[in-house]
């Protein structure tokens, strides 16, 4: 058991490798799974191993510290930040930058996520997005709840760029309007879905 700062005294100065290690396994775990850890992860894992005690406003305190430990005995892992500038950490070793961008970008404002994600794909590839898409990793958004963003987007100003084609295989693509041609957008989806099947 480690102790930390007590009222302004300090037992036997924190070396930190006990909790660095198990901070590591904590976010290479979470990472594992397709999730991002948070310091709220870390923090329960310490406790629970009684691996650190002490006043709170010293807990995080050392908290801190052994992130920036297990940051520099492992170069795999990363931090990021969600919309509320909380911090959010992950492995290399299991996930891209990019998927952890999505992660973060999911837990916030559902419509904007569809929003953007569509604006992207639109703008720089270009080429409409299956809707489907949604529904696997990491976004992992039910086919109801997608229907459900889609009726409340088409009733608000800010999205009303985001259209629908469907191709003949039935499948709905979403995209912008402001990137992309509906005619130009229908071909693209078309291609997508039924045309590069058929000739490969």
């Amino acid at each position: 058991m480690t102790q930390i700062q007590d009222r302004g005294r300090e037992v036997n100065p924190p070396k930190w490798e006990a909790q660095s290690q198990t901070a590591i396994q904590v976010i290479r775990h979470s990472s594992g799974q397709g999730q991002l850890a948070t310091e709220e992860d870390v923090l329960e894992e310490l406790v629970a191993l009684h691996l650190l005690e002490g006043p709170p406003a010293g807990v995080r305190e050392a908290l801190a510290e052994i992130l920036a430990a297990a940051k520099t005995a492992s170069d795999d892992l990363r931090e990021t930040q969600d919309q509320n500038g909380e911090r959010r950490y992950y492995s290399a070793q299991f996930m891209t930058e990019m998927y952890a961008g999505l992660l973060v970008r999911r837990e916030g404002d559902p419509l904007h996520l569809i929003a953007e994600i569509v604006r992207e794909n639109s703008s720089l590839y270009p080429r409409p997005f299956p809707i489907g898409g949604f529904e696997r990793m990491p976004f992992g958004m039910g086919r109801e709840e997608i229907r459900q963003c889609l009726d409340r987007m088409a009733g608000l100003d800010a999205y009303q760029d985001i259209a629908q084609t469907t191709t003949s295989a039935g499948n709905t693509f979403l995209y912008s309007r402001t990137f992309l041609d509906p005619e130009y957008a229908a071909a693209l989806a078309e291609w997508i879905d039924v045309g590069q099947y058929d000739n490969p």
